[in-house]
């Protein structure tokens, strides 16, 4: 979870700013150069809301990815693997939910306080898209019940995030988003069946906010931040 405050001069009604997108859509560049251009009039902060929230969660669900690669013959894979579910999907994407929460509830403490939050990514109540609801609940029996359990728990929290103000969805076709994740300098960057994967998952990805924009964002860098002023003009 990150925080970096900059300074502007002109104190005006806080407000949380969301942008969104899947990988390869430009998020981290227009919140950037948004971030910057709000800062030369008012007070700014920008958040992260996707994942990894802190690094040793992102230690933790490292570590539970290799162990399920681990086993012998398929049906000991299987096996193994429906033993370890609870804790190696369950319980980091219920603690993932606290997280995200906890930042909702900062952003909008800033955003009352009159700072303007400008948020990469942002939590949807949409179970299995990105920033969601993650916990399986297929799983017959007893571990079944546990995990339908601790579902229920964690969405729960994601019905306490708090909502962000105006949340701008980034649109690119499917082959400019593999070209810019392509030619992201990234540690453990998704592959090109990733992001295909994500595309098409998230095509109606909403986030938990008062107001949704889809903006198209395969042009020019200055033509969606002008897209992006209007509509920030109208609100």
């Amino acid at each position: 979870m990150s925080t970096e405050v900059l300074h502007g001069t002109m104190p005006q009604a806080g407000r949380i700013l969301v942008i969104s997108g899947i990988d390869g859509a430009g998020k981290s560049t227009v919140v950037e150069n948004l971030a910057a251009r709000l800062g030369t009039t008012e007070q700014v902060a920008r958040v992260s809301g996707g994942k990894p929230q802190a690094a040793w969660m992102e230690a933790l669900r490292l570590r539970l990815r290799r162990d399920k690669g681990n086993g012998g013959r398929c049906g000991d894979r299987v096996q193994s693997r429906n033993k370890t579910r609870i804790v190696r999907d369950a319980l980091p994407s219920l603690v993932l939910a606290v997280l995200r929460w906890r930042l909702s509830r900062h952003a909008r403490r800033l955003a009352c306080s009159g700072v303007t939050v400008v948020a990469d990514r942002w939590p949807t109540l949409e179970h299995g898209k990105m920033d969601g609801p993650k916990i399986d609940r297929d799983l017959p029996g007893f571990k079944g019940d546990v995990l339908r359990l601790l579902a229920g728990w964690e969405s729960a929290i994601y019905r306490h995030v708090e909502p962000a103000d105006i949340a701008f969805y980034l649109v690119v076709d499917e082959q400019t988003a593999i070209l810019r994740n392509a030619q992201r300098v990234k540690a453990g960057k998704e592959s090109t069946q990733d992001i295909i994967r994500r595309y098409h998952d998230n095509l109606d990805f909403q986030p938990i906010a008062h107001r949704v924009e889809r903006i198209d964002n395969s042009g020019t860098l200055p033509e969606v931040m002008a897209v992006l002023e209007r509509h920030l003009e109208r609100s």
